[in-house]
C-alpha cells in the first residue's frame, strides 16, 4: 500500500475489487451527509472531509455556495449506494457547502444503489492504496460473510468482527471444513452449519479470549481476529506435534510469543521450542 491520501474514497478503487455489480435505482430520497465518504470521477478534487484540494479551481464551488446560502434550491446529487455509504456521481460542490457551511444533517439524493457479488477466500487478492480503502473492503467482505452465513444480528451474543482483509475469507473455509467433517452438517445447509460452528467453536473461544482478558495484550484488534489468529497457530503446532495440541494451550502460547509483536509478524508460527516440550509432555503422560 502506497502513502496515505487526502483524498475522498474511489469508487472505482473499490468496485475493481468486487466480482459483481448489480446497480437499482432508489429514486430521490434524504441522505445523511455523514455518510457520503467518496466519489466517482472526482475523488483526487477533495480531500477527505469534501473540502477542495488546495489549488483546484473554486469558482464554481463559490458559485455553489452562494446559491445555497442564499436559500436557492438546488437540483438534488446523485450518488451509488453501498453499503449505507454513499459516493458521490454528481453535485460535489454541494456536498461541501452542505457539509462545511451549513452543517446540514441530510441532503437530498437520487440514489442509485449497488448490489455486489463479493467472493469468500483466504486467498483473494485486493488492490487498493489507501487506509480508507482498506477498511470499506473489509466491511464488504463482512457484509459478504453474513450473507452467506446469516451469522448476523441480535442472534449472536458476540458479533463476528474482523479487522484484517481475509479474515473473512479464512473463517468461511473454516465454516466449509467444518461442515464436511461431520456426516449429519454435511446433509445440512450452510446457513445450519454455520450456526453450529459459531455455537461450537467460535463461541467458546470468544468466551476464553475475553475472559481470561487476552485483547488486552492486542490493542485495537477484536476477540475475532485473536479468534483467526490463534486458529492458525494451533493449525502449525498441531501439524509439527502431530496431534491437536488444543485451543486453550495454543492460546497461552501464541500470547506468550505474540503479544508485543506488529499483525505481519503473527503469521510465521514459531514452532520448534514448543512442539518439542508438548510431545515430552506426551511422553511423561
Amino acid at each position: 500500500m502506497g502513502a496515505e491520501k487526502d483524498t475522498l474514497l474511489e469508487f472505482a478503487a473499490i468496485e475493481k475489487n468486487l466480482d459483481s455489480v448489480v446497480r437499482v435505482s432508489k429514486g430521490v430520497r434524504p441522505i445523511p451527509v455523514a455518510r457520503i465518504v467518496g466519489s466517482l470521477g472526482r475523488y483526487q478534487e477533495f480531500t477527505e472531509n469534501f473540502m477542495p484540494q488546495p489549488g483546484g479551481v473554486r469558482e464554481k464551488y463559490e458559485s455553489v455556495k452562494a446559491a445555497m446560502l442564499s436559500g436557492k434550491i438546488l437540483p438534488p446529487i446523485k450518488v451509488y449506494g453501498l453499503l449505507d455509504h454513499y459516493f458521490v456521481v454528481d453535485g460535489h460542490n454541494r456536498v461541501t457547502v452542505a457539509k462545511t457551511e451549513l452543517d446540514a444533517v441530510d441532503i437530498d439524493a437520487e440514489v442509485m444503489e449497488v448490489e455486489f457479488g463479493l467472493s469468500l477466500s483466504p486467498e483473494k487478492k485486493y488492490a487498493y492504496d489507501t487506509e480508507a480503502a482498506r477498511r470499506f473492503l473489509i466491511k464488504l467482505e463482512g457484509r459478504a460473510f453474513e450473507r452467506e452465513t446469516r451469522l448476523a444480528g441480535a442472534i449472536l451474543i458476540h458479533p463476528v468482527k474482523a479487522t484484517e482483509l481475509t479474515s473473512y475469507g479464512k473463517l468461511f473455509e473454516e465454516i466449509a471444513d467444518f461442515r464436511r467433517g461431520c456426516p449429519e452438517l454435511a446433509k445440512r445447509g450452510l446457513v445450519y452449519a454455520s450456526l453450529r460452528w459459531y455455537e461450537t467453536r467460535f463461541l467458546p473461544a470468544v468466551r476464553i479470549i475475553l475472559g481470561e482478558g487476552v485483547l488486552l495484550d492486542f490493542p485495537e484488534r477484536t476477540y475475532t481476529d485473536l479468534y483467526i489468529w490463534i486458529q492458525q497457530h494451533k493449525y502449525y503446532l498441531s501439524q509439527q506435534a502431530g496431534f491437536d495440541v488444543g485451543f486453550d494451550f495454543t492460546k497461552r502460547d501464541f500470547v506468550r510469543k505474540f503479544r508485543k509483536a506488529k499483525p505481519p509478524e503473527l503469521l510465521p508460527s514459531l514452532v520448534e521450542g514448543i512442539v518439542g516440550f508438548i510431545k515430552s509432555q506426551r511422553k511423561a503422560a
